[in-house]
């Protein structure tokens, strides 16, 4: 019996042991909050706020169709970009942009990445302005 219990305190030390490890890792590679964008009923454009800092972005994702032109305006103080990519293989179509416009090349769902430059210390607020017709 002692050398059951013993063994139990054992394994449930090394799998909080574990978690605690995985845990740390997760927290360095940094959070993402991700928001489907919906656009209202008869309008071809959307604005969503929100506010980063180092470590943590926000992925907004919408399904739009291949040839549909596609225009997206990040306001913002200081330093923060967004990068957008494609549906299926992430193909970029903009690096950290403030503006960018063309026409998409595929049907599916885009994903437009919101992120702090990796000097941010503080929580910076941004408007994202988002057009597709």
């Amino acid at each position: 019996m002692k050398a059951f219990r013993k063994f139990s305190v054992l394994t449930l030390t090394l799998g909080i042991v574990f978690l605690m490890v995985v845990a740390g890792v997760v927290a360095q590679k940094g959070t993402s909050i991700v928001t489907r964008i919906k656009f209202a009923r008869g309008r071809t454009t959307t604005v969503e706020r929100g506010s980063v800092h180092r470590g943590m972005s926000h992925d907004y994702l919408l399904k739009a169709g291949a040839g549909q032109n596609m225009s997206v305006h990040l306001a913002a103080r200081g330093g923060v970009c967004f990068d957008l990519y494609t549906p299926g293989p992430a193909d970029s179509l903009a690096q950290c942009s403030k503006d960018w416009s063309g026409d998409l090349p595929r049907p599916g769902d885009y994903r437009i990445n919101v992120l702090p430059d990796t000097t941010t210390e503080r929580s910076i607020p941004y408007t994202l302005e988002v057009t597709v017709r």
